[in-house]
């Protein structure tokens, strides 16, 4: 229910509004990738919709950021790699040195006590 809640009130106006933004954004720009000489480009100048050129610059922006984010976390997942390993080698450990007890035995409790 709460899925339905924010795909009707959330998602559904921020589509409307970047459609409506790239409506209201339609004219060309001519885009090149050389600006030493922007007369006589070496890839371009290709007539591009400037909507298409804010929304590229966004995308690639999310995604540069998220692999940012995800490079910088690398310390933190290798040491938390490096603990479950060590936990696990604890746990293999701490099963071959203390032998299995019963608790239904009471007496058995008592014999380790002393």
């Amino acid at each position: 229910m709460l899925k339905r809640v924010v795909t009707w009130f959330f998602l559904i106006p921020l589509a409307l509004l970047f459609a409506f933004f790239a409506l209201a954004n339609r004219q060309e720009i001519m885009l090149g990738i050389d600006p030493i000489s922007p007369d006589s480009p070496l890839v371009g100048p290709y007539p591009v919709p400037l909507f298409v050129v804010i929304y590229g610059a966004l995308l690639l922006g999310i995604v540069l950021g998220g692999v940012g984010a995800y490079l910088g976390q690398h310390k933190k997942r290798a040491e938390l790699r490096a603990l479950r390993k060590e936990n696990q080698k604890l746990k293999q450990q701490m099963d071959t040195q203390e032998p299995k007890q019963s608790h239904e035995d009471g007496l058995a409790l008592l014999d380790d006590r002393v």
